[in-house]
């Protein structure tokens, strides 16, 4: 293998581990005393650079910071939010906080991407208010780009990694029960008012469990991946999963996975890489980017499960990376499309392991008109499985009164499991309408055959560009800050792109303006603004005179219907 790199030996876990204890506290604790030199842990940068971190290593600095966060007052339950990027320091603190009877809150760090830094600001404020936090644990990257912003309460508390002694005297873990919240998962993204969604230890110990026999997961599976530690998918499925089962595991931190692609491939192919999780953009990259100069001598037979969620799974990205990969060893059958919602930790369904995914076409006008999946031998809609329930999940789809819907009708799909979220952080409205009698309202819309779950759509008009959500409220309403735009007139969505794997960004956009030039400068105008404030792109850009935007009959935009009008014109540019 290149560069001399070994995959570290495997990992004894006991069997029961899961079973016997009722926090996540208690089972790092467990896992530190019975094997403390264990290297659990490999960070791999740009460079190829390897840090490896064993157990002990980690618990000590976890330690530390425990030590840190109770001289400044952390009070049993107080949360704490962490805004660091992938590495050690954002695994101590995640622990430390834990370990103090705290409850960690993962944010993201600032984006490159995003010119303003005001939407930074402004998602981290919310998020420290929503999350009633008591220290916000970060580095100065953060403070940079926050300072002097007004954004930071006047009750939280301040601090990073260089406030805390190495090797400071600790007191013992504070062991809660399996009902205390263990976490507040935060949507990923860059706008919008997050949702702060309420895990205790029991659900994440249960959800591990579900999710370890879902996949067939052994201590031999090296886990590979680049996911950010703030997003469900990095939280549990890149770090929590392999950590808790024994499983060894590589991280790279995002930024240089997006710089070089091929970085993700070769540590699989150096440390016999099993185990991956990506979204559906990050697979077509791949096939796209990588050329075979970089890829020589590249070998992908260790990849067993390659798993594709957080975004629409689409057909031809499975097909595309089949055949670019097949030749270095890559096996069709380990691509595993997965569907969930964090709600339920993380996925809920998953594709059968060493089953190549199910692909089924339908007719395209059946499904709008109808809301029915029929096959068609035709040229149809090409729609992937996302698998079968978990054990211990069930899944219906119902329609608009409730009502549950045989195979192949589109619907809503609900879920059910006992790993399920316990409410919005300060928000029991919105818990109500989505947690119905033990079932949640996931918002999005599919169909089953045969048992596998066929994703169609999100009734909660996310827009999701690589992996991450945005929210076209927020989007709008930059657009409707530009000079020349009627104002409540502009309607922000998402557009399928099948070469990039991933949604690109439309806009609708209503104006009296008239007369090419005009028209031309208020494009140009709506496009920096939106690149300023999010760092995105709008590849497809309407403007259209009074009464191009539909609206309800109580005058409210209506972005499902919007796009639809303009469907054929987005879908063939």
């Amino acid at each position: 293998m290149r560069d001399g790199n070994q995959p570290p030996k495997t990992r004894p876990v006991p069997d029961d581990l899961l079973d016997r204890v009722e926090t996540i506290s208690e089972a790092i604790e467990e896992l530190v005393r019975r094997s403390p030199d264990d290297e659990c842990l490999t960070l791999l940068d740009r460079q190829r650079r390897e840090s490896r971190m064993s157990l002990r290593t980690f618990h000590e600095r976890a330690k530390s910071v425990q030590a840190a966060l109770l001289e400044r007052g952390l009070r049993p339950g107080g949360k704490v939010v962490l805004a660091l990027p992938t590495g050690v320091e954002l695994i101590a603190g995640y622990f430390g906080a834990m370990f103090a009877g705290g409850i960690p809150a993962l944010a993201a760090t600032p984006s490159h991407r995003v010119a303003d830094p005001s939407i930074y600001q402004r998602t981290l404020g919310n998020i420290l208010r929503n999350a009633e936090a008591q220290v916000l644990y970060c580095g100065p990257e953060v403070v940079d780009v926050v300072r002097g912003a007004d954004v930071i309460p006047v009750e939280t508390a301040v601090m990073g990694p260089d406030d805390v002694a190495q090797g400071s005297a600790a007191p013992d873990t504070l062991i809660l029960s399996g009902d205390d919240v263990a976490t507040i998962q935060y949507s990923s993204g860059t706008t919008g008012a997050q949702k702060g969604i309420l895990l205790t230890h029991r659900a994440m110990l249960g959800y591990t469990r579900s999710l370890r026999d879902g996949l067939a997961l052994s201590p031999a599976d090296v886990n590979v991946n680049w996911a950010p530690l703030y997003h469900d998918m990095g939280l549990f499925g890149a770090f929590l999963l392999p950590l808790l089962c024994g499983c060894r595991t590589v991280l790279i931190p995002t930024m240089d996975f997006l710089r070089d692609p091929a970085l993700w491939l070769w540590a699989i192919h150096d440390y016999r890489g099993a185990v991956s999780w990506a979204p559906n953009f990050a697979y077509s990259l791949c096939a796209k980017r990588i050329s075979d100069k970089e890829i020589e001598g590249l070998d992908l037979s260790s990849w067993r499960v390659a798993a594709n969620a957080s975004e629409p799974v689409l057909a031809q990205t499975v097909q595309s990376f089949a055949d670019r990969f097949g030749p270095y060893g890559y096996a069709p059958e380990a691509m595993t499309p997965a569907w969930g919602l964090a709600e339920t930790v993380m996925v809920g369904t998953v594709q059968p392991v060493d089953a190549a995914p199910a692909i089924d076409v339908i007719d395209r006008e059946c499904l709008v008109r109808d809301g029915r999946a029929e096959p068609t031998p035709g040229d149809g809609l090409a729609s992937v499985a996302t698998g079968r329930c978990l054990p211990g999940f069930e899944l219906e789809i119902r329609d608009d009164e409730g009502r549950p819907l045989p195979e192949r009708r589109v619907g809503g799909i609900w879920l059910r499991t006992e790993t399920l979220f316990s409410g919005y952080h300060k928000n029991p409205e919105l818990t109500a309408r989505v947690l119905v009698d033990g079932w949640v309202d996931s918002g999005d819309r599919g169909y089953t055959v045969a048992g596998d779950l066929y994703f169609v759509s999100r009734a909660k008009d996310l827009i999701i560009i690589g992996g991450e959500n945005h929210v076209p409220h927020d989007i709008e309403t930059a657009i409707n800050g530009v000079p020349g735009v009627r104002e409540g007139c502009a309607v922000a969505f998402g557009v399928t792109n099948l070469e990039r794997g991933t949604e690109d960004l439309g806009a609708v956009v209503e104006t009296r303006e008239q007369g090419t030039a005009a028209l031309d400068e208020l494009a140009r105008a709506i496009r920096l603004e939106v690149t300023r404030c999010f760092g995105l792109g709008i590849r497809h850009l309407r403007l259209v005179p009074p009464g191009g935007i539909v609206k309800t009959t109580s005058g409210k935009i209506a972005r499902h219907a919007t796009r639809e009008r303009y469907a054929q014109e987005f879908d063939s540019a």
